[in-house]
Formats: C-alpha cells, sequence, structure tokens
C-alpha cells in the first residue's frame, strides 16, 4: 500500500512539472485552459494499469490540444494546410495505416476540389485530412471517430461547416442510431450537396493503406475487415444506398469536367 502511494505522490508531482513545462513552451493558451486540459487527460486516464505511463498519456492528449488550435483569420494560413498538418500530427506516428489511408482520401478530394469553387474546395480537401482524426486515442472519448473527431474540431474553433462534414461522412447517422449516439451526432448538421458527396466519394474510393479502390472493392473489404456483427457494417442495410447514390453523384460531376474518377 505504501509503495503504492509513492508511486502516486511520483506520478502526481510529474503531471504537475508536465503542466508547468508546457505552460512555459507555449503562449498561445491561458495557463488555465493548459490545466483544464491536464485535468481532463488525467480523468481518462486514471485506471490505466501501469501508473508510470499516465503522465506520457497525458501529455500527448495535451498536445494534441495544442496542435488544433485551429488558426486565426489573420493568420493567413489556408485552412487546408493547417488540417493537413493537425491530421499528420495526431495520427502519423500513432496510427501510420489510419494516415496512410488519410492521405489517399485527401489526394482524391483533391481532384474533385478543381471543379468546385474555391471556398467549397478548401472546406472539402480539409475535411478530408481531418475526417479520421477522431480514430487517435488522445480524442477518443465516446468511442465514435466521427463524433469524437467533430466534437473536438468544434472544441478548437475550426469552422462549424467542416466539423459537421467529419460527424457526418460515410453514413454516420445510421452507425450512431445503432450505438445510441443519434442525439449527439445530430448536433451536427448533415448538409446535402457535392461537397458532402466528395468527401464520401474519397473515402469510400480509397483502401485503408491510401490505394485507389473501387466503392464495390471498398465495401467488401470493409464487411470482410470488421465482420457482420459491427455496427458500420450492419449499418449498411440502411445507409449502403445512400452511400453509393454519393459515390455515383461525385463521379458524374467528374465525368462533366472530363476529370478521370
Amino acid at each position: 500500500m505504501r509503495g503504492s502511494r509513492l508511486r502516486q505522490s511520483q506520478v502526481e508531482q510529474q503531471i504537475r512539472d508536465l503542466e508547468a513545462r508546457l505552460v512555459r513552451e507555449q503562449d498561445r493558451v491561458p495557463a488555465q485552459v493548459v490545466h483544464d486540459w491536464v485535468e481532463r487527460a488525467r480523468a481518462r486516464f486514471a485506471r490505466a494499469r501501469v501508473l508510470t505511463f499516465v503522465p506520457i498519456l497525458v501529455e500527448r492528449a495535451v498536445r494534441a490540444e495544442f496542435r488544433a488550435v485551429a488558426p486565426g483569420a489573420s493568420s493567413g494560413e489556408r485552412l487546408a494546410v493547417w488540417a493537413r498538418r493537425t491530421a499528420r500530427d495526431i495520427l502519423a506516428v500513432e496510427l501510420p495505416r489510419r494516415w496512410a489511408h488519410t492521405q489517399g482520401v485527401a489526394e482524391r478530394a483533391e481532384e474533385v476540389a478543381r471543379v468546385l469553387p474555391s471556398d467549397e474546395a478548401d472546406v472539402l480537401v480539409a475535411s478530408a485530412w481531418l475526417h479520421d482524426i477522431g480514430y487517435a486515442s488522445a480524442l477518443n472519448v465516446l468511442g465514435f471517430h466521427q463524433l469524437d473527431g467533430a466534437r473536438f474540431l468544434a472544441e478548437h474553433g475550426v469552422p462549424r461547416r467542416v466539423c459537421a462534414l467529419v460527424a457526418h461522412h460515410a453514413g454516420a447517422a445510421a452507425v450512431a442510431e445503432l450505438v445510441g449516439l443519434g442525439p449527439r451526432l445530430a448536433e451536427f448538421d448533415d448538409e446535402q450537396g457535392p461537397v458532402r458527396d466528395a468527401l464520401w466519394y474519397a473515402d469510400m474510393t480509397t483502401g485503408p493503406d491510401g490505394a485507389r479502390v473501387s466503392f464495390a472493392e471498398r465495401m467488401a473489404e470493409l464487411r470482410g475487415r470488421r465482420g457482420p456483427e459491427d455496427p458500420v457494417v450492419r449499418a449498411l442495410a440502411v445507409n449502403g444506398a445512400e452511400r453509393a447514390a454519393a459515390v455515383r453523384r461525385t463521379e458524374q460531376l467528374l465525368s462533366r469536367y472530363a476529370v478521370p474518377a
């Protein structure tokens, strides 16, 4: 018991030292906000099996918070550029395969973006870079990556439209209903239109490793990887036709401008 209390005391001091260091390192976020982020991360990892890992997990989570502070309007940085850097920082080390998929999705989105107005193009490409950040452990709160990613982005000043596109990508509404998160997802509007279609298209014609695949190949891969009892697979009975329609409409859009699908 005494040894356990000693370890807890040591971890507590490490976390306090970590907080002080994080405050010193940057000046974009007030010290009280840093403290709140540290405490929130600490609460999430309170039941970690190995106490010595807790400060590492807390630091990873708080640094993700720093990285996701969106650029201000006066910074001059395009949202899509910021989104790429943020997605890379969150995914590349912890989830390299997910990062490879994300790069492939963004490449597809950039192709569709060429036939969209510039403001719509930036929204689409930014959403493509950010669509899967909710898989990262530092962001995983509800266990539903679309919603975890969207809520994280909303907390950090990302335009609401991008948050909503991330929240609803790939037929998220049908899955949310199956797992009891429908009301939470409904906090974000599900827009209908070419940008939403294009994000779904980019995601559903890119394999897990970033390779280009057909929609049929992607759905077959998804079923095989997740299994019949997974909510994402079960939801295909509801959203499968909607997914296919989004892909078809985007392919038709590209064909009108002679862009290979």
